[in-house]
């Protein structure tokens, strides 16, 4: 009876000492202790429930888009069938003028797009005519080459004109070139009348002079093609006149690194270099 009526220090001392006196004091203690444990997890659940049932409703609410939600029923970690996004209402919903498809996909405005084949772009009427000007300027290059063939090789120079009559080959092929591709393309070509190439130098730093000339205006010829091209999206036509700039590019060095070798070459170096783009051209 004491053990009841006394706090709870005086019957925890007394525990061992009831236990071993009386086995019916020892039965209804271990009771006892029971039912402080047991009532001491009721009280702990029903103090921690609501809060629990806060943080849920809290939870459920921020998913359906709602200030405030009524307890839960049902199963406690049911997701909520209304709560995903429809993707097609967030697409029309979006502003106009608004990208409305996904950002890895670029789409023109219109809603399709529609890739230019590389032959089936609409020339315009000046490439056209520079087109069927380039066939004439090539083969008009071509002829100059010839002229200076024969005059270095008049003047003793058969190195030199070896070379100039291998670069003449060069150039008609080139002219050629650009005729075939203008045929399969359906452009119209007309030849025009080529004037007689110039051959009244006095010197050879004077041919030379004119080779670096002509080459120099056949690079701004192609480039202005080029940019014409690229204006109307004829892609092919770009990309048949690029080996065109690559050869422009090494012609201009090749003849300007000549011509400064025959500025200041006294006779015996200008036999040299004769002999030297001799060989250079039985090479080639």
């Amino acid at each position: 009876l004491l053990f009841f009526r006394r706090g709870g220090k005086v019957a925890i001392n007394f525990i061992p000492i009831a236990k071993a006196a009386d086995p019916f004091l020892n039965s209804i203690t271990t009771t006892y202790l029971f039912i402080m444990k047991f009532s001491l997890s009721t009280a702990f659940l029903l103090a921690v429930a609501p809060t629990a049932l806060g943080l849920q409703s809290n939870y459920l609410s921020d998913l359906n888009g709602a200030a405030t939600s009524s307890s839960p029923s049902g199963n406690f970690f049911q997701t909520p069938t209304d709560t995903m996004p429809n993707m097609d209402s967030m697409y029309s919903s979006a502003p106009t003028g608004t990208n409305t498809s996904p950002a890895f996909v670029s789409t023109p405005a219109n809603g399709s797009y529609n890739a230019p084949m590389a032959g089936s772009s609409t020339p315009s009427q000046e490439l056209l005519e520079l087109w069927s000007a380039q066939v004439s300027v090539e083969l008009s290059a071509s002829q100059l080459y010839l002229s200076a063939s024969i005059w270095f090789r008049n003047r003793g120079y058969p190195g030199m004109a070896a070379w100039m009559l291998d670069e003449s080959d060069e150039e008609r092929g080139h002219g050629f070139a650009i005729l075939e591709f203008a045929m399969k393309k359906g452009f119209p070509v007309v030849l025009e009348a080529l004037d007689a190439p110039r051959n009244d130098w006095t010197s050879p730093i004077e041919v030379w002079e004119s080779i670096i000339e002509a080459e120099q205006t056949n690079t701004q010829n192609l480039m202005r093609l080029a940019h014409t091209a690229n204006g109307c999206g004829d892609y092919a036509a770009m990309a048949f006149l690029d080996p065109f700039h690559e050869e422009q590019l090494e012609a201009e060095d090749k003849v300007t690194g000549i011509l400064n070798k025959v500025r200041y070459a006294d006779p015996a170096l200008m036999a040299q270099l004769d002999h030297d783009l001799g060989e250079e051209e039985e090479d080639h």
